[in-house]
């Protein structure tokens, strides 16, 4: 739980702190927000699973990474030097979607 705690509030100051001209449209912009949701995806997975079916995992942990992402969006748009991205959001989700996939089939075997 420690971890996951830690873990948001590292993506909470990522998503406050001005950022100049770093904040871009560029394509690595993208991957940043595909992975950094992708990795809440599972450290949420890894708290939730022995609560929930590995499914009812999935969909748990990618929702809550999902709407933090969301949450850190509608946070940067109304800060001044922040924007809101709804491509950012797509990446956030689709992140964390991909990599929860992939978690839990890993899971699964792994209970095999």
């Amino acid at each position: 739980m420690v971890l996951i705690l830690v873990w948001l509030l590292v993506i909470l100051f990522l998503s406050v702190i001005p950022t100049g001209e770093m904040q871009t449209k560029a394509e690595s912009d993208k991957i940043v927000h595909f992975v950094m949701y992708g990795i809440t995806s599972v450290l949420f997975f890894k708290f939730i699973k022995m609560k929930l079916s590995i499914t009812k995992t999935l969909i748990v942990s990618v929702s809550l990474a999902s709407f933090y992402g969301f949450a850190m969006e509608l946070l940067q748009s109304v800060l001044p030097w922040r924007t809101f991205s709804l491509l950012d959001e797509v990446a956030n989700i689709s992140g964390a979607f991909f990599f929860g996939i992939i978690y839990a089939i890993r899971e699964n075997y792994r209970k095999r």
